[in-house]
């Protein structure tokens, strides 16, 4: 898991008190600016005392507030003079993207992958965006004949999570990570004995804590104005890898391409 102090501010995020939490959503508003700050700033800016600030730093894996400041200028990417909105769009996306590949754990990915070849059928919950992206990874894996269904209602979650058992796979699509339905339903799912998969942007929350394996995702918040930004552009890339990575597989390429010799042929 990658060590950046900005990976480290979003995954540990729930665990921060209150006070870290305001100064967490403080540096990440103005991360750009950091560096020309001191601590005294930070704090005044922050409501808070200078020795809240250096323990923050430590909580985050940086011995003195200088260390917090040149690791996270490192990171940052400066902003440019984005008026044209068509270069701010691409510079968000190509952010978002960057971001979701230095936060990519391939172990995890692929042991992700050789749950999804082992599984007897698969489900994957999202509701709003998270389940259009599960549609998405339904229709993906389906033309490689692979048992998969997307649930995107809450009721239904519950129903087939009910009915599921050891040899079954639930995939669960969560930003935040607290959406209850999925949640609840991803504890059915476990307690029938199926292997549980989380797709998220936070650890420490219903989610990460319920699934077998974890994967993490950059808030898009991190990239600035998002405004209709599309807030499944991480999670749809972790889908793009997982998908590339079950076609190496000669079978699932071969099913694959039958199906859409299929479509071709009844166009």
């Amino acid at each position: 898991m990658s060590s950046s102090v900005i990976d480290i501010l979003q995954l540990e995020y729930q665990r921060f008190s209150v006070k870290e939490k305001e100064i967490a959503d403080y540096v990440m508003r103005n991360k750009s600016s950091i560096n020309n700050i001191n601590i005294r700033d930070l704090a005044a800016n922050t409501n808070a005392s200078m020795s809240t600030i250096t323990r923050f730093c430590k909580k985050v894996g940086c011995d003195t507030f200088v260390d917090f400041k040149i690791r996270l200028n490192r990171e940052v990417q400066h902003p440019r003079n984005d008026t044209d909105i068509f270069m701010k769009t691409q510079n968000i996306y190509n952010n978002i993207v960057n971001a979701t590949a230095e936060m990519l754990d391939t172990s995890r990915i692929e042991q992700v992958v050789q749950y999804i070849k082992e599984a007897r059928r698969i489900y994957v919950y999202g509701l709003g965006s998270s389940g259009l992206s599960g549609l998405e990874f339904k229709h993906r894996l389906t033309r490689m004949d692979i048992v998969i269904d997307a649930v995107t209602d809450s009721h239904m979650m519950i129903m087939s999570a009910s009915l599921l058992g050891q040899d079954d796979l639930v995939i669960g699509l969560s930003n935040s990570g607290r959406t209850t339905e999925v949640s609840n339903a991803l504890n059915a799912a476990k307690n029938r004995g199926a292997k549980i998969v989380g797709i998220t942007n936070f650890d420490h929350t219903p989610l990460s804590e319920i699934s077998d394996i974890c994967i993490f995702t950059p808030e898009i918040g991190r990239s600035g104005d998002v405004n209709f930004i599309n807030s499944q552009l991480a999670i749809i890339y972790i889908l793009d890898v997982i998908s590339l990575l079950l076609l190496e597989d000669r079978d699932l390429l071969k099913a694959r391409q039958q199906t859409l010799q299929a479509l071709y042929s009844a166009e």
